[in-house]
């Protein structure tokens, strides 16, 4: 195989939107907003409660000889120890962007975080958000239910991807966690993570070619 070949194989792989597509085509066959809503928002749909190592390991999901693991990629927390630009950000909550193998003390100095902004009654448009969210349309935002500890007036939450938050891994091991994504809410993130990060055109193809 030489390079040209190499490409051809990538094309369909590195730079596929197909999963976030089925993603979009699945909340746009569950209807209206609010049967979207209520799908998504149902306990364990999207996001679960922490997941925790010892029971991983004693219901027999992973094994005992892999890493121990205090926090994983899509879990959701709150710390103030993280910076955008230099800035720290606090009372904020983030979702962890880094993957769970770069979680494991001693081996990343950093790990990135992405921001998530609570959307309450007060919102602006918030139908209007609320809908888009729900069709996974966004290139800025993605939806999350209601969080444990939200206050009564929070509809909904949005992981913001426009900047990548910075912070001291061992800093973040210490975080308070609030929840873990579940197995679809995983994809979903992951999904769209990798879209947003190797988004392309036909443009920029002949471009580089």
């Amino acid at each position: 195989m030489d390079l040209a070949a190499l490409e051809v194989a990538l094309r369909d792989l590195s730079h596929d939107e197909s999963a976030v597509q089925l993603v979009r085509n699945f909340a746009q066959g569950l209807g209206k907003t609010k049967q979207r809503q209520q799908i998504f928002n149902a306990p364990g749909a999207l996001v679960r409660s922490p997941l925790d190592y010892d029971d991983a390991v004693a219901s027999g999901a992973i094994e005992s000889t892999e890493d121990r693991f205090s926090l994983l990629q899509g879990d959701i927390v709150s710390t103030d120890a993280a910076y955008l630009l230099g800035e720290r950000l606090t009372g904020m909550k983030f979702v962890v962007a880094s993957a769970t193998c770069d979680l494991v003390p001693g081996r990343r100095e950093y790990a990135a975080l992405l921001r998530i902004q609570p959307i309450t009654v007060d919102t602006p448009q918030v139908k209007d958000l609320l809908g888009q969210l729900l069709k996974f349309q966004s290139t800025q935002r993605l939806y999350l239910p209601p969080l444990p500890q939200d206050p009564p007036d929070t509809l909904a939450n949005a992981v913001l991807f426009d900047g990548i938050i910075q912070i001291e891994l061992e800093r973040l091991l210490l975080a308070n966690r609030i929840g873990s994504l579940s197995l679809v809410g995983w994809r979903i993130f992951g999904s769209i993570i990798r879209s947003l990060l190797a988004r392309t055109g036909a443009g920029e193809v002949r471009l580089r070619g």
